[in-house]
This record gives C-alpha cells, structure tokens and sequence, in this order.
C-alpha cells in the first residue's frame, strides 16, 4: 500500500508544534505526550475515513479524513472537488489537497473552525479528542468513536515502524545493523543487517555453534534483514550467517539470570541482598487492560516514579491515565532494547515487566551527563537551550562516562590538543516520538559531533578538510569497548572499512551508537 506507507511516514517525522503554530492552534496547551496522542488518534482516524488510503478520495483527492470543502476556512489549503462517496446520496464537495504534506496541514486547519474552538483542552486521551469532534458534529456515526479507537494499535505500530532506519543502497557487503553482545539464556533478541541489492530475495544461511538453523531469512528488496532468536544454552556461543561468499560472524554472550528458576510466586530479591532490588507483590495486572487493584496501582507508580518516570503523577494515588500507560510503554521497550517506543503498557505479575521493575539495575530516567572537562566529556545538548533532548536512560549515562574515560585515557592523554568526547542529541524528557530523529525514543540511544583537527568539534561532515579522522577513530574505538553497545552508525567509508562503524543515511555529519539493555541483576 504505497499511498498508505507515503502517508504514515510524512505523518511520523512531521513536527506538531511546528503545524499548529502555522494554522492558528494553541501549542503551548499541549503537552509532549498529548501530541503523541494526537498523532496516533488521527492517523487512527484516518485509517478508517480512508479505507487504509484506497479510498477514491484518498486516490483522487489525498482526503484521507473525510474533509468536505469549507469557504472560506479551507481557501488557501485545498480545492473542491465533487465526488460521490458511499456515505452521501449524491455527489458533494470535498476538500481536494495537492500532495499528502498539504492534506496534513489542512487537516489541523480543518479543526480551528469555529466550532472546534476550544479543541486544545480535549486531548489528554483519545477518547477525550475523539468525542469533542463528535459532539461538534465531526461524524455522525454513533460507534465512530469506538471505530477509531479499535484501530489504535494498528496506527501506533505504523508509527513506530516509520521510525526504523533507512539504509543506503550502496552496500558492497553484507553488512550488520544491530546485535547484542551479550543476552539473557531465553531471551528474544533480534539480529539486523543490510546486503547487497543484487541479493535480493535470496535466502540466509545461519548456523549456531557450526549446527543449521532452519531459519527461513529472506533479504528485501531493499537489502534488509532480520532475524528474532533466542538461545536455550548459556555460554560464548557464536552465529554466522551466510549468502553467496559473503559470511559474517557474531560472537554473543549467553548468561544465566538470576531467577532462571524462579516461578511468579518466588520471592524476588531485596534490597537487602542487592542494592536497588524492591519487592513489588501485586494481586494483579497494572496498566492498559490490566486489573488495576488500588494497591496494585500505588505500587507500580510509586516505584516508576522513584526510577524517574515523574509523568505517572501522584504515585500515592490509584488514578490512571496516560502519563502511567506511556511510562509502562516506554519502560517496556527500554528492556526490549528497541530504539522506538512500543509497549503493551501492562505489568502482568510475574512477566518480565513486573521482574525489571524490582531489579536491582531496573532502568532509571534521567538527565545526562553534564560536561566533565577532567574526562575530556562535553555535553553540547545540555548547553543548548533551544533543544530538550537531553534524557535517558541511567544504562547510557553510564556508558557515555565510561566512553569519555577510555577516549581520554586512551588518546587525549597522549593527544592533548584533540577535541573532547562531545555529545548530542539522545531523548526528549518523557521519551517517545521526536520529529527530529528517526529512532532515539527510548534513551539508549546517543548521537556525537564530530571532532575537528583544531580541538573544536561539530559543524563539518567526515569529508571536510578540517574533520579529524584519527580522533573519531580514537572515538569509535572506545564506544565499541563498551559491552552495551550494539551499533554504531557513520558514514566515514575508512573506519567503515576498518570494522569500527556501519554506513547509514544521514550520519555523514556526527556518529550515532545504540546500547542494549544489561543482565538484570
């Protein structure tokens, strides 16, 4: 569905606050998470109005809301067009947009008529959105809101799939995207990788330990690959996954959890014995289509809150709302190690969730490291007051200080005049859709500017003449020391070669590196 696909990807990178300025809506009363919100409904909306875009005014008109022509509110946005469409008698006049950029924008223009004045105070949950459109007459369906919302899930998984990376056609090898170095004994944990176009639709070969799997892995037309595995044996265990007389081989990590054997009625570990560790009994599930006991509840957000996920609100109250569910989501999707947001949003007692959160290591929101010149460590998007994407995970932190230690150690002792260890964008304050990346929603993701021969960095890209190659190289080095560490993404075609970094549009000016999640403990 290609006209799907063009709409759902123009959707996911485009900028809110930046429409609704342009159209007359009220940003500043819209929270980060209930532009999230926002996005997901509408395209959930649409959806449904548009058939999944093969509608005729979809096709003909790129309507994929259903908007009729309205004078003089839409002159400037759209055209009329008459045509007849199932729900009318007769042909009637809708709006006809140039291209699915113009739709978007007309479709926020749609909603500052008169009658939706007030539209800004109805967005803190789908339901809420859903029914003021209604009540204003947006449809006259009485399921429609129900309508929209069944198709919730389906909008939010679109949107998260838009996030995935776009890999140049310009591979010559077969290539590895991401993969951990290390995962817990009966784990899922998934394998990516690019190879040449002239591969594709042929099929991997992968082996574990020198024995076949019957993995039918085909690469797409676009050179992508994956694989989800999990391995039921601890210990160094080794992959090599082959097409042609291309091989690659991956060396992973297999540990034993500490509760391997450990059923849902086993006691977990306590602070007691590992420092961090909290109990949390619950009697039921918490969260989207949860139990939600009182109790239940309190506990879940009490101990969200003291990680840092501040936006479950009062965690002495068993109110729920978005700020929860969002937070268990992207909870959620930091232990799966993904760089999108995509959660179930519920704790079932004794599933995975519910153990991360009583882990001794369970994952912490925070700021950033702020610079530390000692360790040769800048923190360019601290100093930037004009950008928020200055959180994540306390997993990265870590890892960023480390990184910093082993630069400084390794080459800047030796190499006093290079730049620093100067760091960049990683997450928004809640975490979730940032119109800026494709990705870095989960805080375990990091970007780095690119170091320059006079000690300064940033502002070039790898093939400027003032681009300091030995210091990225130093750079690089000391990211993939780092165990955590599953990607590392820059375009500088000699350190690719040299094994340190793996080409990916749009990372010609800085280096993007991506951590895993550890062994929880």
């Amino acid at each position: 569905m290609p006209l799907l696909d063009d709409l759902v990807n123009n959707y996911s990178n485009k900028d809110l606050v930046k429409i609704f300025t342009q159209v007359g809506i009220e940003s500043t009363k819209i929270t980060d998470i209930n532009r999230q919100i926002l996005k997901e409904v509408t395209l959930a909306q649409w959806l449904l109005e548009s058939t999944r875009a093969k509608s005729d005014l979809a096709v003909k008109a790129n309507n994929f809301a259903g908007l009729k022509w309205r004078i003089p509110d839409m002159k400037g946005f759209a055209e009329p067009l008459k045509i007849k469409v199932p729900s009318e008698p007769k042909e009637v006049e809708f709006c006809k947009f140039t291209d699915i950029d113009a739709f978007i924008i007309g479709y926020w223009k749609f909603l500052t008529r008169t009658q939706y004045k007030g539209l800004e105070e109805y967005t803190n949950t789908p339901e809420n959105f859903l029914g003021f459109l209604k009540a204003k007459g947006y449809s006259s369906d009485p399921k429609y809101v129900s309508k929209v919302v069944d198709l919730l899930p389906e909008a939010q998984k679109l949107l998260a799939n838009a996030g995935g990376v776009t890999i140049p056609a310009s591979v010559e090898q077969l290539q590895l995207i991401r993969v951990p170095k290390e995962v817990e004994l009966g784990q899922n944990f998934r394998v990516e990788g690019v190879a040449p176009l002239t591969n594709s639709g042929k099929v991997l070969s992968i082996t574990s330990d020198d024995q076949f799997l019957a993995l039918s892995v085909a690469i797409s037309q676009d050179g992508k690959w994956q694989f989800d595995f999990v391995f039921k044996q601890e210990g160094d265990r080794r992959m090599i996954i082959t097409v042609d007389d291309q091989t690659l081989e991956i060396p992973i990590k297999v540990v034993v959890p500490f509760d391997n054997k450990d059923d849902e009625n086993t006691q977990q570990p306590t602070a007691s014995s590992f420092p961090g560790a909290k109990v949390i009994k619950l009697d039921g599930s918490v969260g989207i289509g949860g139990v939600n006991k009182s109790a239940d509840v309190k506990a879940i957000k009490g101990r969200l809150y003291e990680l840092g996920y501040k936006w479950v609100g009062d965690p002495d109250s068993a109110d729920r709302d978005r700020g929860l569910f969002d937070a268990i989501k992207l909870f959620q999707s930091i232990i799966a190690g993904r760089s999108t947001v995509n959660g179930d949003g519920r704790v079932d007692v004794g599933g995975i969730t519910h153990r991360w959160l009583q882990a001794a290591n369970a994952p912490r929101w925070e700021l950033m490291p702020k610079s530390d010149p000692n360790n040769g460590l800048v923190n360019g998007e601290l100093e930037d007051t004009q950008d928020n994407h200055d959180f994540g995970t306390h997993w990265l932190a870590d890892v960023i200080k480390k990184i910093a230690q082993d630069y400084q150690k390794s080459y800047r002792n030796t190499h006093p005049l290079a730049a620093p260890f100067a760091i960049n964008d990683v997450s928004l304050p809640h975490g979730g859709d940032t119109p800026d990346h494709h990705g870095h929603e989960t805080g375990m993701m990091c970007d780095i500017y690119l170091p320059q021969k006079n000690g300064n960095f940033g502002g070039i890209v790898w093939s400027s003449s003032n681009y300091d190659r030995d210091a990225a190289r130093a750079i690089l080095k000391s990211i993939t020391n780092q165990k955590l560490v599953r990607a590392v993404f820059f375009n500088d075609q000699q350190l690719i070669k040299e094994g340190l970094c793996v080409s990916l549009n749009g990372h010609d000016n800085h280096i993007h590196f991506e951590i895993n999640p550890p062994v929880r403990s």
